[in-house]
């Protein structure tokens, strides 16, 4: 297979057209110009730039302090929202649950998913129709800074804007983020603020042969769980109008934080030993696919910012040896079950995640790793509510997704064989870059 060299493809001049203000200095990170026939038997240190901290240990490390910093910064803002969500449906009037920006939320946030006590309308999104129905009195949980956001504030709703990579910042250097309409930030058109605490760049891992940008974005993991903590703190304060704090809100952030904790150091050996077999099967032309149960994890994992190009860009051309990654929340998915048994039947090397009391799947896997999210969609059991509200098996999933997706890209970029992955279209240059590099993607397979 033709290794692509990515100086190359940086000295044709055709990247400059996103201007040198998007560009990392460090262009001698660079592989050189004509690489020398790496092979895809075995990782080496000939290509790791002296990298020394294997990149799915790296988003292990960099995932946990962001989750942590919403845990110790924002329970009370969650305190003050909630009362306000539970009170405005007790009064007649809506909640929209809007802070999705990005791939994974608008799955992850469908009010027909278990564990949605439907409340709250969750299932909103960033189209005028939306904006259209909202009245004063309603409440509008929101990542968007633009005109129809301001207009509803100044009608009367109230507006909790929920920080994310994809708008920009007083943090951000100037010039990095397209700029917000009228150079509006978030506070300009909220009444409160909620911090995921994303980083400015979604990616959470350098690669040195990657300068331009980190990899393996983050912001899905702290918006879902700022999500479920509203929504489980909403729900109780609507059934219990004497309830006060974040007692349930608490128990959603902790259990996301113990359960990464917890899962990932337990199974690392298994992840990596099966993430060096998929950098060798890539590199030789394996195709990279990725299903979930709903379409969260599917999502976040293809066409994200910080991504790898390769996922389920040949989804229509499937064959025999390529590899599967499947994720469920819901323990023996009939949807990932099916697609588990189709992988298999092709002859692809099938990686799945899910709650451990998935049998079934487990015994169609080559890899299974344990999200140790048994309950599926239905965490927490809310005094007033027959079914139980909240699900974090999306978030583990996502976690543990990326984790093994940095570990084999890791393991390909040691071996010489560097992928391309997405630039965010909210980076200035972002869009002219992807633009450029795609055929040079297409060409590679990576």
């Amino acid at each position: 297979m033709t290794n692509i060299s990515r100086r190359a493809v940086f000295k044709t001049g055709a990247i400059l057209a996103m201007g040198a203000s998007t560009m990392s200095a460090n262009t001698s990170a660079r592989t050189s110009e004509t690489l020398a026939a790496p092979t895809a038997a075995s990782p080496s240190t000939e290509y790791s730039y002296g990298h020394t901290t294997d990149f799915g240990d790296e988003y292990f490390a960099n995932i946990l302090p962001i989750l942590e910093k919403v845990r110790d910064n924002e329970l009370a803002v969650i305190d003050e929202v909630s009362s306000r969500m539970a009170d405005a449906v007790r009064s007649g009037k809506n909640v929209w649950m809007q802070a999705k920006q990005g791939h994974m939320g608008r799955f992850e946030f469908d009010m027909g998913n278990p564990g949605n006590p439907r409340l709250f309308q969750s299932n909103s999104e960033w189209d005028d129709t939306d904006y259209d129905k909202m009245k004063p009195g309603d409440v509008l949980v929101t990542n968007y800074i633009n005109d129809n956001v301001m207009n509803a504030r100044t009608s009367g709703v109230c507006v909790v804007g929920v920080t994310v990579s994809y708008q920009d910042t007083p943090a951000a250097p100037r010039g990095l983020i397209n700029p917000n309409p009228h150079g509006w930030f978030l506070a300009d058109v909220s009444d409160v603020v909620i911090d995921s605490h994303s980083p400015i760049e979604q990616g959470i891992v350098s690669c040195p042969q990657i300068p331009e940008m980190k990899i393996c974005p983050s912001s899905a993991n702290p918006l879902a769980a700022i999500f479920w903590m509203l929504t489980a703190e909403g729900a109780n304060k609507f059934k219990n109008p004497s309830a006060s704090g974040t007692v349930y809100a608490a128990e959603v952030i902790d259990t996301i934080i113990g359960r990464v904790r917890a899962a990932f150091p337990p199974q690392r050996d298994r992840i990596f030993a099966a993430a060096d077999s998929v950098a060798a099967m890539i590199a030789s032309g394996a195709r990279y696919h990725v299903t979930s149960d709903h379409g969260g994890v599917a999502q976040e994992a293809a066409g994200v910012a910080s991504g790898p190009m390769m996922t389920n860009a040949f989804r229509k051309e499937v064959k025999k040896g390529d590899v599967h990654l499947l994720a469920t929340i819901e323990p023996d998915s009939p949807k990932i079950l099916d697609e588990a048994q189709r992988a298999r039947d092709v002859g692809q090397f099938v990686v799945s995640i899910g709650p451990a009391n998935s049998a079934r799947l487990a015994a169609l896997s080559d890899l299974f790793i344990d999200n140790l999210s048994r309950e599926g969609g239905g965490l927490l059991q809310i005094p007033g509510f027959p079914e139980k509200i909240a699900a974090v098996g999306g978030i583990l999933n996502n976690v543990l997704m990326w984790i093994f997706t940095a570990q084999f890209v890791d393991f390909m970029t040691r071996r010489g064989f560097v992928p391309w992955f997405w630039m965010g279209y909210y980076l200035q240059g972002g869009k002219e870059y992807d633009d450029a590099v795609k055929p040079f993607f297409l060409r590679q397979g990576f």
